[in-house]
């Protein structure tokens, strides 16, 4: 066996493990041992006493902020990286302003040697300014601080740089500077180094200021060896060869920016890419053989064409001189807008237009479109602390869809927000689990928990809403405002809500401060139904408000001095009347009810409100009125009604049902005219609405069986009538078509044995990266439960499946009737896998939960989640998804006892009927 002993080093100020082999020593080593720990000991207390403990210094490495007694002004930043080795040599000089007298220089530094000898850290002042001796330095790793401390305080207001020299890994995990790999055609495994930094990543590539507040420019030189390339933020100053071999490619200065969006990739990628008339360089980097195939032109062409258009709608130009976009083999999530390089997933920027795939050009399109916003959203300003990344994120989650219809102005793709943005966070933010959309972050760990549902997609719905009734003019007005009153600086939100009040006021909007709007859909969680009662005989309306909650026995622990009401920015229409030009009214907190003017609607023209679904909010009616809407579905005219209205109509029904608030007949009733129904986006709503039904009851298997027959009969129509009948530019007679895969993947796999799923194991071994997301979904579609725990077992061994795909693997197989318990009881056995490799990613832990646990519905489903969280009191990243999933299985389990005479007894109605 073998010990360890803890040895203090003054120079270094460093805690070491040594060890201490006893195997053959006997009790005099073991006792040796003992000794020396305690000495070790003795003398760390002694010095951490002396260090900070006397004279009333205080230590202010133990906050778990950065002080803001130092300011960094620009980073000269050297890195030697061996991506074959996996090893990294690097030097910083950190040139910084004092703002308050200090003895500490303190930034953040984490998995790295700092050098000590002949490279000892350093400090010199600026001009004849005198810099202080550094006496002592360590390590701080609770906060993952480096600690300089000084034998005098800095001077206020005078300017010093700060020398480090340390070592550092290519790390094995997805975020800092980490290495990937692939294998190209030869069969060779070729390995590139890559970076994720935010939100705390930087600190693991070198020594900084790692907050988003602390902004500086940066020089980056990335030192290499031949036949690879490397990229940074900014283009190439100079490139140099160096005695021993290695290349030096220095880059231009960058502009003042965040530690987040630093980036940088060394590879032997190729790229293609273009100029535009204004001289900024757009390039697509891929692997030689994706870009010899012509995989990233249609991401090319989607990013020069969006980065002119938006150019054009917030009125700022794009402030660098070039920007590129790469794919990486292993990457944690969708893509990371890094101002200048922007990472992505392979399967999310490439795209071959020898396979057509509709939905795969959407997403290449959405994803740039969304990371390009955020070069003015996020980066040219940038929220001043992790609370306010909803306002960076879902900005970018709205204006993605500008930008794609720019690109394809054939889809009209603001009808699909209500499906894509808004029908999923609802129900989320409907349990008393949620969080307001501003949400404190009071330790930097908390900030990976917020990158979730509520920050983009709440986020973009509620920025969309407030677009829509200041007026898009006067939206624009005030981004350009404010975009330039902040740029290259840090901002809060208020400042946001000023710059839309003056612009608002400026175009003759007086009495509207958006600031008062604003804060009671962003400081208080969830979002209103609104219940419009009409009097049929007087052609009026009176509408209320209350905190939708999809529980109705659940009870809001946490108050809110808004008492869980909104500012409502009402839009509606009647039959016959304009949904271009709806008519508009304000329902205010403090207002019981709010009067609705119907414009003249008889007893018999329905009323519909929340046109397109731009508001954020539910919208209930009297029965006379449901029944209204319900009969213009089931006609002919039921296209007059607007797709995403038709979809959100269901979408309503069945979660005012789930809730308590609406006959569930009244909502199952609606749901009949989808027999005529052809548009994508009321039948997605729909279907995404209706799946609920399957995902309670569907281990009732005489129920399901009758609900399944049901779905079969709405769904018929449409299917015999579009057939497996292909477009002309969907053809390809070389595999199945592209439309088609995920359905015949899933299929064959479903009905099929160990041969098929063998061979489609082997298929996704060989695949490119579009495949392999088709197909890792499509092997967990086996009904054979031996197949879908190895295909878990596999899924944790990287030499197979690629780190990042592991959590898709769990939560595709989580989502089966049979892979539900497999999924979960594989999760419990192997969560400290997940943990150890997840938690420290944006998403990942939060979506495995929520996915394995989307089913649950029964009281031992309950009653193991519970068992789960007294076994495991810190679950990181995932504690918002575990306090949903026990709400929503609460809600489910519910709803099954409470619901499922009524669904039967609707059910038998219908087939009498028949």
């Amino acid at each position: 066996m073998s010990g360890f002993a803890k040895r203090y080093s003054f120079r270094s100020g460093k805690v070491h493990d040594e060890s201490c082999k006893t195997h053959n020593s006997g009790p005099l080593a073991i006792a040796a041992c003992c000794v020396l720990f305690c000495l070790g000991i003795g003398l760390i207390i002694g010095f951490e006493a002396g260090r900070g403990g006397t004279g009333g210094q205080s230590r202010p490495w133990q906050q778990v902020r950065l002080p803001e007694t130092l300011l960094p002004i620009h980073y000269d930043v050297e890195l030697q990286v061996d991506v074959t080795a996996f090893t990294v040599v690097g030097q910083v000089n950190v040139t910084l302003r004092c703002a308050t007298p200090t003895r500490h220089v303190i930034l953040h530094s984490a998995e790295l040697d700092i050098i000590g000898g002949d490279g000892t850290p350093g400090i010199q002042g600026s001009g004849d300014v005198i810099a202080p001796r550094i006496t002592s330095w360590f390590l701080y790793t609770e906060n993952q601080y480096l600690v300089l401390e000084l034998d005098k305080a800095l001077t206020k207001g005078a300017v010093y740089t700060v020398n480090l020299n340390f070592r550092g890994t290519l790390r094995d995990g997805l975020i800092g500077f980490y290495r990937s790999s692939y294998v190209n055609k030869d069969g060779q495994t070729r390995y590139l180094a890559t970076t994720h930094m935010q939100p705390m990543g930087a600190r693991l590539a070198f020594p900084c200021f790692d907050e988003p507040a602390f902004k500086a420019t940066f020089t980056v030189t990335l030192v290499h060896r031949a036949g690879y390339t490397a990229l940074a933020n900014m283009p190439l100053e100079n490139n140099v060869t160096r005695n021993d071999g290695w290349i030096a490619d220095r880059f231009q200065r960058s502009v003042r920016m965040p530690t987040y969006l630093l980036a940088f990739v060394v590879s032997d990628y190729t790229s293609v890419g273009t100029v535009s008339s204004s001289g900024l360089e757009t390039r697509i980097w891929a692997r030689p053989a994706y870009i010899a195939a012509g995989m990233g032109d249609y991401g090319l062409d989607v990013a020069h064409k969006i980065v002119a258009y938006y150019e054009e709608y917030f009125d700022v130009p794009f402030p660098l001189p070039k920007i590129d976009h790469i794919s990486i083999p292993d990457y944690s999530i969708g893509a990371m807008e890094n101002w200048g390089l922007i990472t992505y997933a392979e399967s999310l920027l490439l795209y071959d237009a020898r396979r057509p795939s509709a939905s795969l050009k959407r997403g290449v399109a959405q994803i740039v479109a969304h990371e390009l916003a955020h070069m003015w959203f996020g980066n040219l300003v940038t929220m001043e602390w992790w609370d306010g990344i909803w306002l960076n994120e879902g900005f970018a989650s709205y204006v993605q869809y500008l930008g794609y219809g720019y690109v394809e102005p054939d889809v009209n793709v603001m009808e699909q927000f209500a499906y894509y943005r808004c029908q999923a966070v609802m129900e989320d933010d409907s349990l008393t689990s949620s969080r307001p959309i501003f949400q404190p972050v009071n330790h930097p760990d908390e900030s990976r928990e917020i990158f979730d549902s509520i920050t983009y997609s709440k986020g973009a719905s509620i920025l969309r809403m407030l677009g829509n009734f200041v007026g898009e003019s006067t939206f624009r007005k005030g981004l350009k405002s404010y975009l330039e009153r902040n740029a290259y600086s840090n901002a809060v939100q208020d400042e946001l809500w000023e710059a839309l009040t003056l612009a608002a006021r400026a175009d003759g909007q007086t009495d509207l401060d958006v600031k008062t709007v604003m804060d009671t859909w962003t400081l208080q969680m969830g979002y209103p139904v609104v219940n419009l009662t009409r009097d049929y005989g007087r052609g009026t309306a009176q509408a209320t408000q209350q905190h939708f909650l999809l529980d109705p026995t659940a009870t809001v622990t946490v108050p809110s001095d808004f008492g869980y009401r909104w500012h409502i920015p009402l839009t509606y229409t009647t039959r016959g009347n304009s949904f271009d030009l709806p008519e508009q009214a304000w329902m205010r907190p403090d207002q019981d009810t709010s009067p609705v003017n119907l414009q003249g609607a008889g007893s018999d023209d329905w009323v519909l409100v929340n046109i397109h679904r731009v508001g954020y909010y539910r919208v209930n009616y009297d029965l006379t009125n449901w029944q209204l809407l319900t009969d213009y579905l089931n006609s002919d005219l039921y296209e007059e009604i607007p797709p995403d209205n038709r979809g959100t109509l269901i979408d309503d029904a069945f979660n005012l049902g789930r809730a308590g608030q609406l006959d569930l007949s009244t909502a199952l009733d609606v749901t009949r005219y989808l027999v005529r129904e052809r548009h994508f986006v009321p039948w997605s709503m729909a279907k995404a609405a209706m799946n609920y039904v399957e995902t309670v009851f569907g281990s009732v298997n005489d129920l399901n069986d009758n609900w399944q027959a049901y779905m079969v009969q709405l769904i018929s129509p449409f299917y015999n009538e579009v057939g497996w009948t292909l477009q002309q530019s969907d053809y390809n007679t070389d595999h199945i078509p592209e439309t088609f895969k995920s359905t015949v993947y899933c299929t064959a796999i479903r009905y099929g044995g160990g041969p098929e799923w063998d061979f489609a194991w082997q298929r996704y071994l060989e695949g490119e990266p579009s495949e392999q997301s088709l197909l890792l979904s499509a092997m967990a579609c086996s009904r054979d439960a031996d197949i879908l725990r190895s295909y878990l077992e596999r899924s944790m061994d990287a030499a197979h499946v690629r780190r990042q795909s592991a959590p898709d693997v769990i939560s595709y197989v989580g989502r089966s009737g049979v892979g539900k318990s497999l999924a979960w009881n594989f999760l419990v056995d192997n969560w400290d896998f997940y943990v150890e490799n997840f938690d420290e990613t944006q998403f990942t832990m939060a979506s495995i939960v929520s996915s394995v646990t989307k089913q649950f519905s029964s009281q031992e489903d309950l009653d193991n989640l519970e068992q789960f969280l007294r076994d495991h009191p810190n679950q990181g990243t995932a504690t918002r998804a575990f306090s949903q999933a026990v709400d929503t299985t609460g809600a489910n389990l519910r709803f099954r006892r409470d619901n499922e005479s009524k669904i039967r007894a609707w059910l038998d109605g219908l087939n009498r009927g028949n």
